[in-house]
């Protein structure tokens, strides 16, 4: 009987755990990271939970999570073996030699690694998950080939130009997302801009938010506001030294600093004078 499970990034979804057992009643969550090398990092790890196809969990799946934040499995096989393939897949060799993360539980990445490959391939890596869901893509196993568990030295090999072609492709995607974010919530800025200028300010975007730290999807997304409002100098610009002041600041979390930085900018906006 087949059986369905979510892996999903705990990275992009804020307070994952508490949002499952509220979903779920406490149906079991497995971290990928344990057990592994990386059980250091295990809280900003994946994790797979059981699925019922209709359930609470599904939905807020299919509604909010499924286009960036995790994928759908479904197999036939124990929920133990499920477990060690994908634990498996966490890291990968890259020419045989460097050993990288793997988000292959991205659903963009997911789609351009395997959709491509020749069936023995995809399958062997497909392990004993004979259906992978996603948003525009079913990918269906054609043999059954045996769980290949985790090891510490990563079993699958990746060459530098698959992984840059999946990096490459991944930004690609993320600029399409953040210059439609920009033109919803800030048009009287970004709406007299071509397509050129677009994508040299999406870059721009990215680049200033990673010089202070921020590089995953949400916290990009709100630099957005800062770096489009205060100027591409933000914010090292003069008029910025009071929201310098807020990114300095020590014990802060990253998402605390933005939001002292949105009530600040809110503020000046609503005050209109300089915020220095």
């Amino acid at each position: 009987m087949s059986r369905a499970y979510l892996l999903l990034d705990r990275v992009q979804i804020e307070n994952l755990p508490d949002r499952l057992f509220e979903l779920t009643g406490g149906t079991p969550v497995h971290s990928l990271y344990q057990r592994t090398a990386y059980s250091a990092l295990d809280k900003a790890g994946p994790v797979l939970i059981g699925v019922t196809p209709d359930s609470p969990l599904a939905m807020v799946f299919c509604q909010e999570w499924s286009a960036t934040a995790g994928i759908w499995l479904e197999s036939e096989a124990d929920e133990d073996q499920v477990l060690a393939h994908v634990r498996g897949l966490i890291h990968a060799r890259v020419d045989g030699v460097a050993t990288v993360f793997f988000r292959f539980y991205d659903p963009r990445i997911t789609a351009l690694w395997l959709k491509d490959l020749p069936a023995p391939e995809r399958d062997r890596l497909m392990g004993p998950v004979r259906l992978i869901r996603l948003p525009d893509l079913q990918i269906h196993q054609q043999t059954e080939p045996p769980a290949i568990p985790y090891a510490h030295k990563p079993w699958l090999v990746l060459t530098a130009e698959q992984l840059d072609h999946l990096n490459a492709v991944k930004r690609q995607s993320f600029s399409r997302q953040l210059i439609a974010h920009g033109q919803r919530y800030f048009p009287q800025y970004l709406n007299t801009m071509d397509s050129t200028a677009l994508q040299q300010w999406a870059m721009e975007c990215q680049a200033s938010a990673a010089r202070r730290g921020f590089s995953a999807v949400d916290e990009v997304l709100r630099w957005a506001r800062f770096f489009t409002v205060l100027g591409t100098d933000f914010p090292d610009g003069v008029e910025h030294g009071a929201y310098r002041r807020l990114l300095d600041e020590p014990r802060v979390l990253p998402h605390q600093r933005l939001d002292n930085l949105n009530s600040a900018l809110t503020h000046q906006l609503l005050t209109d004078k300089d915020f220095a």
